[in-house]
């Protein structure tokens, strides 16, 4: 099973599966992804999408929050002027440096 997470699941859902054979017609087991809204995110939705997308009631997930890709914005976005002028190489190389520094200090 793939757990993902994504602010709005509840309407990403609804299509993923046509555009998951699309762009994989070799993959099958599309059924392995179950989607959740992470939970800041979830107060904002209707209660139905509070059982049915919560991380607090799916099996496996523990006491995850699924906001884990939004705590590291804080540290690339003061990179964003200086990388704004460079060319995709050298940005990409300047976020890798960060982004494993960010990983080095937890």
């Amino acid at each position: 099973r793939i757990a993902v997470s994504y602010d709005v699941a509840c309407q990403y859902v609804k299509h993923f599966r046509k555009r998951f054979e699309a762009q994989f017609p070799d993959i099958k087991d599309h059924d392995r992804f179950e989607f959740l809204i992470p939970k800041m995110h979830l107060y904002a939705h209707k209660d139905n999408c509070h059982y049915r997308y919560s991380f607090n009631y799916t099996e496996g997930c523990g006491r995850t929050d699924g906001e884990a890709p939004e705590r590291s914005w804080a540290a690339l976005n003061e990179l964003a002027t200086s990388t704004r002028e460079m060319n995709s190489a050298h940005c990409h190389e300047v976020l890798e440096d960060r982004v494993n520094n960010i990983n080095f200090r937890k």
